[in-house]
């Protein structure tokens, strides 16, 4: 079976997958607000994996919006924001912090793998960052970076972010 938007490819093999179901997932916004989400759960035949769909709005192992978790990495979201104040605490923005910076060289690599994969013969020049490239050009970096990464078989550390 070829690939269709009801049976996208497996990131890992390229298959066709098939729907399984659905479940609920948490998405957490700026302030504490909650939205509860259904995502597809998808299976691939051939590796035999199970892939949840995510939106871009959310962080795969992680129950904030993308917002929120790129604005709180950028420093436009702190724990002094009045819309903040407690949600994300500032334990949280910490660990999303110290993860991000222990990560980077890690999503560079991944990023500038994806990328070789997905262009073949398009070469990145080695001085210059991915990584800096979507974070000065996009304006939901994070979500892109995730889904390119994601998208592409492979996976970042959940950590304790």
């Amino acid at each position: 079976m070829k690939p269709t938007c009801d049976h996208p490819a497996c990131p890992c093999c390229g298959e066709s997958m098939s729907y399984r179901d659905s479940r609920k997932r948490i998405r957490r916004k700026e302030g504490g607000c909650v939205e509860h989400l259904l995502v597809r759960r998808l299976w691939c035949p051939k590796c035999r994996r199970l892939h949840v769909e995510l939106p871009d709005c959310l962080v795969p192992h992680k129950h904030y919006d993308a917002e929120v978790i790129s604005g709180v990495i950028e420093g436009v979201v702190t724990p002094d924001d009045l819309d903040s104040e407690d949600r994300p605490c500032a334990m949280t923005m910490r660990r999303w912090i110290r993860w991000f910076h222990e990560n980077r060289s890690n999503i560079e690599g991944l990023l500038r793998h994806a990328f070789q994969r997905a262009t073949r013969s398009f070469p990145i020049p080695k001085d210059g960052s991915l990584l800096g490239f979507f974070r000065e050009h996009t304006s939901s970096w994070l979500e892109a970076i995730l889904r390119f990464i994601y998208n592409s078989g492979e996976a970042l550390p959940a950590g304790s972010y």
